[in-house]
């Protein structure tokens, strides 16, 4: 009789597990999606860059969305609507990162396609956003770009750019002077452990419903980001010698930049969700900002950011988990880029 008590327990007890997931899968939608994927990523010939095979699309749902998301590559390798040669307007070249690219949007509501496209339509925006690429990935296909054929070049520059410089994953020819100091590879052990984990979390529509939850906490979520070292050192008030060897690359890397780019050059700071929570909590400081800001100078590269205050005002200006800008936060970016825009010359 005690067994069976235990057993018919038991089995209340998975049944109750079952329907929890099936209600956060189906009636709120936490489910990740894909439809469509045709595209590739292809490489360089020196593989020191990547772009997406041309005419491709990848039609996705991530789990913190509600909506398929289609990211649509043209038959030059870039997401973005302008095919056309109109020679009446100015053309630029937008380059970066996953937020350049536009993950997690519609292309329409990407902040560089919102600031010159809904906002000001008088430019023809060419976005060569890739996800994931790093800053030297960055510098790489900028050379490669024709410099008589656009206005100007924005860089979309996110502190994650840094990343692989930081850590030591991405080795250079730096100067002895210039050269990372040695990693702690315990915490470098631990932010992997912690990737591994996310993503065993998010395996289930259970998990998925918690983590959203916990991590839309402000206070959890910064406590969690700040654990992830070297990566998070950026947002302290004194940068640590692997965070000023991987700014001095940047440095480097402007200095060595041909002058036809280098006079076309803009740099634009794009936020992590890490520094909006941390404006939120009062906690925020300038000193990566303004180290940032300073290299521009002394390169005598146009540079400026996006507003971390107005982004912290808004409920969710990225995605939780993910950490990518939500429409919202696109939108807010793009009207300070646009009123950056309208002083250029």
């Amino acid at each position: 009789m005690k067994k069976i008590k235990v057993l018919i327990i038991f089995f209340n007890i998975v049944f109750l597990l079952i329907a929890v997931e099936l209600f956060f899968l189906y009636a709120l939608d936490y489910k990740t999606l894909s439809k469509i994927d045709t595209c590739q990523r292809l490489y360089n010939n020196k593989k020191d860059f990547s772009y997406y095979s041309p005419n491709c699309e990848i039609i996705t749902k991530h789990w913190e969305q509600k909506n398929f998301i289609s990211y649509k590559i043209n038959s030059e390798g870039r997401r973005d609507l302008s095919l056309q040669q109109n020679k009446n307007v100015k053309k630029i070249a937008f380059i970066g990162d996953s937020f350049t690219f536009g993950a997690m949007v519609p292309i329409q509501k990407n902040y560089n396609f919102y600031a010159f496209n809904t906002l000001r339509k008088s430019y023809e925006i060419h976005n060569y956003g890739t996800p994931a690429e790093q800053l030297h990935n960055v510098f790489n296909k900028l050379k490669t770009l024709d410099h008589k054929k656009y206005d100007y070049f924005v860089y979309g520059l996110t502190p994650n750019d840094f990343f692989d410089l930081v850590d030591g994953s991405y080795i250079k020819n730096f100067t002895k002077k210039n050269k990372s100091e040695n990693i702690n590879k315990m915490n470098i052990a631990n932010t992997k452990l912690f990737y591994k984990l996310k993503n065993y979390l998010v395996s289930t529509a259970t998990s998925r419903f918690i983590l959203h939850t916990l991590m839309s906490n402000d206070q959890i979520y910064i406590n969690t980001y700040l654990s992830r070292t070297p990566y998070s050192e950026y947002l302290s008030e004194e940068l640590t010698k692997n965070w000023i060897s991987a700014i001095n690359f940047l440095d480097q890397s402007l200095k060595e930049l041909d002058k036809n780019f280098k006079t076309k050059l803009k740099i634009f700071i794009l936020p992590q969700r890490a520094e909006v929570v941390s404006m939120r909590l009062n906690k925020y400081n300038l000193t990566f900002l303004n180290t940032l800001i300073n290299v521009c100078k002394k390169n005598e590269i146009d540079c400026s950011h996006s507003d971390v205050l107005a982004l912290s005002k808004i409920k969710e200006s990225h995605f939780p988990v993910d950490g990518h800008l939500t429409i919202e936060g696109n939108r807010v970016v793009a009207e300070y880029l646009f009123r950056w825009a309208s002083k250029w010359n």
